[in-house]
Order: C-alpha cells, then sequence, then structure tokens
C-alpha cells in the first residue's frame, strides 16, 4: 500500500528538527509553453510532426533529465511536477536517413491531475509508462509503475494535439487495488512482480505479466482482461486501509482478471497485437525457464475469449536476444506486424500462412537507436502499440 508518504512527511520532520542552516537546491519553475528544451533527446526527430495515417506508437522511459544517473524524470519545480516519458511516432514505410521515420509527439506531464499527495512524496519523479495501448474510440491508455511506492496500475493519456511534437500529455494513473494476495477483492494484477504488456484485441483491453520469479508468488506469465465497465468510466476511491487517504491513486475495485496463463517461468515480456484470427498474439519470453531456451522470444496464440484458454504455438521466433537488448513492443502497422527492441532495433515479422506455414521469420528493419543523443543514456523504448494521425 501507499506509505512514502508518511514516511517522507517523518523525515522532512527529523530534518527539521536536528538540521540548521540547510536548505536543499530546488529547481527552478519551468514558466515556458510547451516542453522544456532538456527533454529534447532525438536529434533525427523534426521539430513538427509530420508523420500521417497509421503508423506505430512507442514510449521511451530513459531518464528525461540529462544529468541523472538513474531512471529520472525532468523536475518542473520544486512542488514535485515533472515531465516523465517520452513518446513517438514511427512509419515503418519512410527511410530513416533523410525522409524521416520518426517524429516526437510529447512527454507525460505530471502535475495536480497524479494527486496532490504523489506530487509531495517525490514519488513522480521516477513514475513510468511501461506500454501503451491505443482504440479509435477509447482513447489512449497506458500500464503505469511506481518504482518508489512499488505498485502498478492503469492510466489515461490524454494527447491534446498529435501533429504537435512538443504536447504535454495528460496522465491520470489508477493503481491496482491493493490487498491479501488470497483475496478475492485484491486485483489480479497487483501481486504481479513485472507488468509488461497492452494492448487492445477488438473493443478488449488486455494486459500481461511477464514470468518472473522471486518474490515467493506465481512465476507464470499470465494475461489478464480488463474491465470495460472501469474502461467506459474510471474512478479512484480512498481505500480504507490506505494510510495515506491519497484521493487520486487506487481504483476503486480490481480492473484486472485472469484470461490466461503460461508456463512456469514464461509470461508477455514483449506486448500482444491482434492475431489473423481476432485472437490475441503474445511476445513471450522465458526467465531461467525449462521450456524456453534463454534469449528466445516467440509468439503464441491465445483466444480472445472463452474460460482460461490454452496459448498455442504460433510460429515466429527469434534467438540469441542478448539479456538487456529484449524486444518489448509489438504493434500491427500498415498490415505488418513489427516489433522494437529496447535499444531501438525494429523487427519486422512475417507470419505463417495456409499456403506456407513455415514461412516465417523475425528481421531487422531498422535501428532507431542512432537517431537519439547519446542512446544509451536516453533509450529504453518499453512498449507500442498503433495509432492512426489523421
Amino acid at each position: 500500500m501507499k506509505t512514502i508518504f508518511n514516511i517522507a512527511l517523518a523525515g522532512v520532520a527529523t530534518v527539521a528538527s536536528g538540521c540548521v542552516g540547510f536548505e536543499p537546491m530546488q529547481p527552478d519553475t519551468y514558466e515556458g509553453d510547451g516542453l522544456p528544451p532538456e527533454v529534447d533527446l532525438c536529434e533525427g526527430c523534426p521539430e513538427d510532426q509530420p508523420l500521417r495515417g497509421e503508423l506505430m506508437l512507442i514510449v521511451n522511459t530513459k531518464p528525461t533529465d540529462g544529468g541523472a544517473n538513474f531512471q529520472s524524470n525532468f523536475a518542473l519545480d520544486s512542488k514535485g511536477r515533472f515531465v516523465g516519458s517520452a513518446m513517438y511516432l514511427y512509419d515503418p514505410s519512410r527511410k530513416c536517413d533523410g525522409e524521416g521515420c520518426l517524429a516526437k509527439v510529447g512527454n507525460l506531464w505530471l502535475d495536480e491531475k497524479m494527486g496532490s499527495i504523489s506530487m509531495a512524496d517525490t514519488s513522480l519523479m521516477r513514475f513510468t509508462v511501461r506500454d501503451i495501448a491505443w482504440h479509435a474510440d477509447r482513447g489512449l491508455w497506458g500500464l503505469s509503475y511506481d518504482p518508489l511506492n512499488d505498485e502498478w496500475g492503469l492510466m489515461t493519456l490524454g494527447v491534446p494535439d498529435w501533429t504537435r511534437a512538443d504536447n504535454r500529455i495528460e496522465s491520470v494513473r489508477y493503481a491496482f487495488k491493493y490487498g491479501d494476495v488470497k483475496d478475492a477483492a485484491t486485483d489480479a494484477c497487483y501481486w504481479r512482480q513485472s507488468m509488461n504488456g497492452l494492448e487492445f484485441v477488438g473493443d478488449a483491453l488486455f494486459a500481461a505479466s511477464a514470468g518472473k520469479p522471486g518474490n515467493g508468488l506465481d512465476a507464470r506469465g499470465a494475461l489478464f482482461a480488463l474491465d470495460p465497465e472501469f474502461l467506459a468510466a474510471p474512478k479512484h476511491c480512498v481505500l480504507p486501509s490506505d494510510i495515506s487517504k491519497d484521493p487520486s491513486y487506487y481504483a476503486c475495485a480490481p480492473i484486472c482478471s485472469i484470461h490466461a496463463e503460461f508456463d512456469e517461468k514464461v509470461g508477455v515480456a514483449g506486448d500482444m497485437a491482434t492475431g489473423p484470427d481476432g485472437d490475441v498474439l503474445a511476445l513471450v519470453r522465458g526467465e531461467m525457464s525449462e521450456s524456453l531456451p534463454t534469449g528466445r522470444h516467440e509468439l503464441l496464440r491465445v483466444a480472445a475469449t472463452g474460460d482460461k484458454p490454452e496459448p498455442r504455438a504460433y510460429g515466429p521466433y527469434i534467438d540469441d536476444i542478448p539479456a538487456g537488448f529484449d524486444i518489448e513492443g509489438l504493434a500491427r502497422v500498415q498490415g505488418s506486424l513489427y516489433a522494437v527492441g529496447i535499444g531501438g532495433t525494429v523487427y519486422e515479422i512475417t507470419e505463417p500462412t495456409a499456403d506456407a506455414p513455415g514461412s516465417w521469420k523475425f528481421a531487422v528493419h531498422d535501428e532507431l537507436g542512432p537517431l537519439f543523443t547519446d542512446p544509451e543514456r536516453s533509450l529504453r523504448i518499453r512498449g507500442a502499440t498503433a495509432v492512426v494521425v489523421p
């Protein structure tokens, strides 16, 4: 549960009584329009946003504070407001050299909409979006992670103008409802160690977790169906046992229910997309698994309906992906399936067909890393989805 705020207040009281003449350094208040120039990390992106049509939207969670040695968002002032994860549009049909395949659409604007308590406890400094999903009618959604409180959630994301490069993307987070792991009133996503996937398949929104062991709980990854009533009218509640009494933090009721489960230590570490028959394509990876070789990323099919459908082999896989360069984004764009890795490597996936069931492959399509300033520090792609920009 959210307890950091109370600890932070206690710490402030201790400092105030025990130190004399100490003033922490505070950032200057940013009062400009658009985004601060310090968060512009893409050297190869145009100043405007010229891309139109069906495109891939990717989220970059590397530091927006160029001077930080760890994941850190850019502080806007001393009140706890930050510029967060950046989002870029990518057109796989364009050449990156000369024609411009990548354009920034903006950064998360983490302010009062995230709640006054979250502004006060400094948790927004490291808050990130781990994946994204877009629907023509339901809009843009994100899978969020609050490292300071170690809590996952769902969030709404508002892009004011898709044709601009400096959008302040409006962010409202709904953390998954906490509780005992065996309590049916606890959200099924709450105790997962690593939530990695989010995607609309038809009108249904699915989330997914990696098969990551280490917390003593179930190490099977899972695919989760998200409550359509919540998506239609998201709402916050103050949970009775939340000592912070944060009115802008938790969802009122469970959002996730388990739709399907994978093998032990296997789960979705690379996102989902719509399959050829309206099912869910899940890009899975093993975590010290006995059933998947280390370094393999493989596509599995899961029926979008039914009670606990079994994941089935689909065909495409890629071996020998080094640790730290995992494929975390997947999107069907302009009729083809593309995946994108943490470091900006874009893969085009040739899918099996009835006439040629063995004609699948992963092939490198593009490298986005060279478009960024110091990509080792400024690029960590965490998720992708398809969007349409008119």
